[in-house]
């Protein structure tokens, strides 16, 4: 009840309260200095926004040389971790990597929301992530909003949200990139990249190819992608936009060391497309977007050697489509509310013989929200308050608020504090799917409770910042017995704190180091989510030659929880050298497991040891 008032207080506050402008949309970059961000949906400094957003910018991307766009997110993002299992892809079913943990968070539980361009984007049977669908061709670049981010997206945002902001043209002209690189294990990725913009029209196609024989038998991988977006200006108010986005992935599984597997595949193809009409004025902005996501899988769950073949493949398709109507105004001096409405309509099929293992058949729900946002500077001081109301079809209403305040307490240092609730409805393969199904479940909720410093130094050349986060969640989804009856049931409750820190430092102007660093303590032990995480990287550009080195350290990430529980630690030296033989020609090699370490992120599947991959990037 105290959190309810609380929020409303600070609402209330928010309206009523005047002060300087906010600031208007620039350009994002990816430092920890002042950033123009559009989390809130309405552009605002970083500093003022109470919830921490980590920020990565197309350069970083880019300079990845990775077809996925996960690996980058992973080694720049502080509580951010990404399972793998081999040179490239991930994968989906038993046995896949790309399970996105934040905070302890796990994407693959639906409890953290993956968007693209602010529409969810994951597989709405399961509620998971597809981490094969997110590439780093695709991306200007990526909002990561660490806590709760339930009251502007809604159910699955309840441990954050990964907002994936797709490529625009900021140039006039045309230009086409092409990017060939391969290396060991028969790995080769390729791309081609055309954009345009004369202004008012704006134009981005991207085609791209990934694939690899894989570091151990039975591990290949393969993906095609190709993605269009225009943008075309209906007047200097008015702008129409959208995008078509496809994905084909293949993969196989090879079973743990163990237990080798044979004929394990997965076979998918996803799409996602969207239309968005917006609109800029001087004191009121806003727009409606229209999106529709689908998804095609086809799975052998293989066996193992001397066991027969599986008789039927796996197959299942899902949908997801909707639209948000948002308008943000700026009322008075230092003001602005955000009042917007969500519809979502998700659901699929599922089955294996389509006889007789039927597991979701045409399943569908909808979701309906309106939300308020208002955020008020009085001088150094931001306040910020929402509250959203959510309707399900299954749960009816659900309230969720949050609220909080940054201050610009001397120069170039702020204070942020934010407390903001989260929930998750219970998807489709928990409700019908399978023995464990359950038709009674509850949503699951928490609350986030999160401090952050930043100080910026020496002209902004250093900059760091620093958070604590606490968070307490109710009603969470588990398997559990009860009179010998194994079902998903809402038994669960669990506590996670931790710290988060962040840095940069432009030494010189050739040389630059970047580091991270997170603690979590998990009160309920998750797989996929380390204890300690740290990543540091020194970049050094002396003219037409540029080197980049990367350690990224991990300590006490769990295999498996339980009485034996298996945990793994690990170093891993990653290096790339690049040489600009002339403006539109840049020749690179880059090495990861350069130390050679033998470990996993999956319990009994070792990653592979020293790799090293060479291309060559066109820009014309």
């Amino acid at each position: 009840m105290k959190a309810y008032l609380l929020s409303l207080a600070a609402l209330a506050a928010a309206t009523l309260a005047q002060a300087a402008p906010v600031l208007p949309e620039g350009e994002q970059i990816d430092t920890l200095r002042s950033a123009v961000v559009t989390g809130t949906r309405v552009a605002m400094e970083r500093d003022r926004l109470p919830a921490p957003i980590s920020v990565v910018g197309r350069e970083r991307i880019a300079t990845s040389d990775e077809s996925a766009l996960l690996p980058s997110l992973m080694e720049e993002v502080p509580g951010l971790f990404v399972t793998s299992r081999g040179v490239t892809g991930y994968g989906v079913s038993a046995g896949a990597a790309g399970g996105i943990s934040l905070r302890g968070f796990s994407a693959g539980s639906g409890r953290t929301l993956v968007l693209i361009d602010g529409h969810p984007q994951y597989q709405s049977i399961y509620g998971h992530a597809v981490a094969d669908e997110y590439l780093a061709d695709l991306a200007e670049r990526v909002e990561v909003t660490r806590g709760a981010a339930s009251v502007l997206y809604g159910s699955n945002a309840m441990g954050g949200a990964i907002n994936i902001i797709t490529r625009r043209p900021d140039f006039l002209g045309n230009r086409v990139g092409v990017k060939l690189m391969g290396g060991s294990y028969g790995t080769f990725r390729g791309s081609v990249t055309e954009q345009y913009s004369n202004g008012r029209f704006s134009l981005v196609a991207n085609f791209g190819h990934d694939r690899t024989a894989g570091h151990r038998e039975n591990s290949a991988f393969r993906s095609t992608s190709g993605m269009v977006k225009a943008a075309y200006d209906l007047s200097a108010e008015w702008r129409l936009s959208g995008d078509v986005n496809v994905v084909k992935a293949f993969s196989q599984n090879p079973g743990t060391v163990s237990a080798p597997m044979l004929e394990g595949t997965a076979d998918i193809t996803r799409m996602m497309s969207w239309l968005s009409l917006e609109n800029h004025y001087e004191r009121t902005d806003g727009g409606i977007n229209f999106y529709y996501n689908a998804g095609r899988h086809d799975i052998n769950d293989g066996h193992l050697a001397g066991a027969p073949s599986q008789p039927y493949l796996f197959h299942s398709t899902d949908y997801q489509g909707g639209f948000n109507l948002f308008q943000a105004v700026r009322p008075w001096t230092g003001g602005t509310l955000t009042a917007g409405v969500d519809l979502k309509l998700y659901g699929g099929n599922a089955y294996r013989n389509p006889t007789t293992e039927i597991y979701a058949d045409h399943k569908k729900l909808h979701e309906e929200a309106g939300y308020l946002l208002a955020q008020q500077i009085l001088g150094p001081v931001t306040l910020d308050a929402g509250i959203r109301m959510e309707h399900h079809s299954l749960y009816g209403v659900e309230w969720i608020p949050q609220a909080g305040v940054s201050v610009l307490a001397w120069p170039g240092a702020s204070l942020k504090l934010s407390a903001s609730k989260g929930f998750r409805t219970p998807n489709l393969r928990e409700l019908y799917m399978y023995a464990v199904a359950n038709e009674e479940l509850e949503p699951e909720r928490a609350w986030s409770y999160d401090f952050t410093y930043a100080q910026h130094l020496l002209d902004g050349r250093l900059n760091y910042e620093l958070s604590l986060f606490y968070t307490k969640g109710s009603n969470i989804i588990e398997v559990n017995v009860v009179d010998g009856k194994r079902a998903n049931r809402n038994v669960g409750a669990f506590e996670n704190k931790g710290v988060e820190f962040s840095a940069d430092f432009q030494a010189t102007d050739q040389l630059k180091f970047n580091a991270n660093y997170s603690y979590l303590h998990m009160g309920t032990v998750y797989t996929g989510a380390p204890v300690h995480k740290a990543y540091v990287s020194a970049t050094w550009t002396p003219g037409r030659f540029s080197a980049n080195l990367g350690l990224m350290g991990i300590k006490d990430l769990f295999l498996s929880t339980g009485e034996n529980a298996v945990k793994s630690s690990y170093a891993d030296l990653k290096a790339r050298l690049a040489y600009r033989i002339a403006d539109w020609i840049t020749v690179f090699v880059r090495g990861e497991n350069l130390l050679n370490r033998q470990y996993q992120t999956m319990l009994g599947f070792p990653e592979p040891g020293i790799t090293v991959l060479g291309g060559v990037s066109l820009n014309f």
